[in-house]
């Protein structure tokens, strides 16, 4: 069957908030220019992109990435190593610098318990790496081994439509500001230093670079406090917009299947890893697209 042609290729939304899956493509065979406009049309689009059916080995996905703006090596993996992660001792610190293996098994193939950054605890929702200065544009994630009784979804929410949302008083109030996000949530967690994790300000309301739209820009994971604020006296509001951001008509849940690959946009949208899967092997490879300063 032809693929990675503009004839081949399909934009099927999904119906929800956000999300639409592509058929047509495989990146493990050269994509032109013209059908990479066309996929970077569909993402400004619909902010997440199924593509089914791929077996793409960690050189195809990096690059796949390096087709829309190169993959993001440096950032939290040096940050992780500085705190004293070794490589491929938990997901966050990949052997392969650029690819994260997100993973409940041991390399013999069997389930394990890996040392985790969070501790214990509760995944929540986020926007990949906001921590950093420069954090990515987006993400890939490809499923190697899926829950086979299901569980393992992952969740994402469009911060368009949470910014659209909020009342024109509280829009007033968000304009211009911005708030600190700091990555030692994960050091601290897992009993590592966490003053060699970064922390960045970043604008509350971020505008997006390539359609001018106007997204919320703070998560419940990595945003502590408003620049010239107390964490006490942000977390009001803070804890607010974290639930406003993620209400129900704003969100898009996938259901992975072996082969399927997402490609999200973190600058406006936030997403978190369904855990309700026990002890179900579960692979995803991620590689994160490489950002620019948020404004």
């Amino acid at each position: 069957m032809t693929v990675n042609t503009l004839e081949a290729l399909s934009v099927t939304p999904s119906g929800k908030a956000l999300g639409a899956e592509v058929s047509g493509v495989d990146f493990a065979q050269p994509a032109p220019d013209d059908v990479r406009d066309a996929i970077m049309a569909a993402w400004a689009d619909h902010l997440v992109l199924l593509f089914r059916g791929l077996s793409l080995n960690d050189d195809q996905l990096l690059e796949t990435a390096g087709l829309f703006g190169g993959q993001q090596v440096a950032g939290s993996r040096d940050y992780f190593v500085k705190a004293g992660f070794k490589p491929g001792e938990t997901n966050n610190v990949a052997t392969r610098p650029g690819v994260s293996i997100i993973t409940n098994l041991g390399d013999d193939g069997k389930l394990v318990r890996q040392k985790s950054a969070f501790g214990n605890l509760p995944l929540k929702w986020h926007s990949d790496n906001s921590y950093v200065e420069v954090p990515p544009t987006g993400s890939l994630l490809h499923a190697h081994v899926v829950p086979v009784d299901g569980g393992g979804e992952t969740s994402f929410s469009n911060q368009y439509l949470a910014y659209d949302a909020l009342s024109d008083g509280l829009k007033q109030v968000l304009d211009g500001m911005r708030a600190w996000h700091a990555g030692d949530v994960f050091a601290r967690n897992g009993g590592y230093d966490a003053d060699a994790l970064p922390r960045s300000l970043h604008p509350v309301i971020r505008t997006h670079p390539e359609t001018g739209r106007k997204a919320l820009f703070v998560n419940s994971v990595y945003t502590t406090c408003f620049e010239g604020m107390s964490e006490a006296e942000s977390r009001p509001l803070i804890d607010y917009l974290c639930s406003h951001a993620v209400q129900p008509n704003f969100t898009f849940r996938h259901q992975w299947r072996t082969g399927d690959m997402l490609m999200w946009d973190n600058r406006c949208l936030q997403h978190f890893g369904v855990a309700d899967y026990g002890l179900q092997p579960r692979t995803m490879h991620r590689v994160t697209i490489k950002g620019e300063k948020p404004v």
